[in-house]
């Protein structure tokens, strides 16, 4: 049987049992009432000529009683039919945001994601499925959405280096004569690094995608000490002065994984700065957390592009480009990177747009408890 129809025999069942419970306590007080005591006759009383009565007496209580019975009978059984009536509608009206539900999923199924339940009315126990559902919803389409930006873009950046290589390989073909063969190789062998690079970040996002493999006890400071010497080079190439304030703060993670989230963000820190810009680098420990605030002063960024930042392949002025400036060494996947280890780890990650120019990350990770 459905829910409906059960719902519906329960309420009839129940409303038939508690009025022939209630007519059946009529029937025996009425019982009760009608039937005489004991007792002497009593004299008749005066004005009543003998043989007529003054109303309803004692011996019309077996006629009354069968009388009750009987209407009493036929109420019940009216009651019974309008309650299983009654209970099939409200049972309908009840269940209906259940059907919206499932036609709501059903079209999902059919790969139409931008349905939603969206309903109306009191905020009770319903309602309150049909809003968790919308939001379960819009969360899997923009995970949809996402996954589909990133295997277009991802295609486009690693089909990138095979047509360079090819268009250089045509050229030398077509005039071998006036080939520069140490320049080809120079060319090549440039090309071939950047699609390692992109393969690499690619690799990393899918390790921290992957989760937390190795959990030992470290200090955040030491791995952002670590980053501030690996980008130390570039960042005197580039002009940029690191300044730190590092504290001693306790986390439990993947060293890995930290470690990786520290260069990042650094190596962001510096490469979208402004020609003798600074960047700043802070480690604390705020209640059970520990903190590390990277930031900059590179180039404004717009409140609307914060949350794109860390979308693979996109970085402050839109969609990655390859070119000069970047020395062939951006690949767009640093941030998402971040925001995958600090996932993977149960952190926060949040990055705030500097009011003179440049990007605050701040991240919060768990410490001193289990991942």
């Amino acid at each position: 049987m459905t829910i409906r129809t059960r719902l519906t025999l329960l309420y009839g069942v129940t409303f038939t049992a508690a009025t022939a419970a209630a007519l059946a306590a009529v029937y025996l007080l009425m019982s009760g009432l009608l039937t005489p005591a004991v007792a002497p006759v009593a004299p008749v009383p005066a004005g009543v000529t003998p043989g007529t009565s003054a109303g309803p007496g004692v011996q019309d209580a077996p006629q009354v009683l069968d009388n009750l019975l009987r209407v009493s009978g036929l109420a019940l059984a009216v009651c019974s039919l309008g309650a299983v009536a009654i209970g099939w509608i409200v049972a309908g009206r009840m269940l209906a945001p259940i059907r919206r539900v499932t036609a709501t999923a059903a079209g999902i199924a059919g790969g139409n994601l931008h349905e939603r339940v969206a309903l109306h009315g009191p905020a009770d126990e319903l309602k309150e499925l049909a809003d968790t559902f919308d939001g379960m919803l819009a969360r899997l389409q923009s995970a949809f959405d996402g996954h589909r930006r990133f295997a277009a873009n991802a295609s486009h950046e690693l089909l990138t280096p095979l047509a360079t290589s090819q268009a250089l390989l045509d050229v030398a073909a077509a005039e071998p004569s006036a080939c520069d063969v140490p320049a080809l190789l120079a060319d090549l062998t440039e090309v071939n690094a950047r699609s390692e690079r992109i393969v690499g970040a690619l690799l990393d996002l899918a390790r921290a995608d992957h989760g937390v493999s190795a959990v030992v006890t470290a200090d955040l400071a030491d791995f952002a000490r670590d980053a501030i010497a690996v980008t130390s080079g570039e960042a005197d190439r580039r002009g940029v002065t690191v300044v730190s304030r590092l504290e001693a703060a306790p986390v439990i993670g993947d060293p890995a994984l930290l470690r990786q989230l520290a260069v990042n963000l650094m190596t962001n820190a510096i490469r979208h700065n402004q020609p003798s810009g600074r960047a700043m680098v802070t480690v604390t420990t705020e209640r059970d957390r520990a903190v590390m605030a990277v930031g900059n002063t590179g180039p404004p960024v717009t409140p609307d592009r914060l949350e794109q930042l860390f979308e693979p392949f996109v970085r402050g002025a839109g969609r990655i480009r390859h070119g000069p400036e970047e020395g062939g060494r951006g690949h767009g996947l640093g941030l998402a990177i971040v925001r995958a280890v600090v996932t993977a780890h149960h952190g926060t990650l949040t990055a705030t747009a500097n009011p003179t120019g440049g990007l605050t990350l701040v991240i919060g990770l768990p410490s001193g408890g289990s991942t």
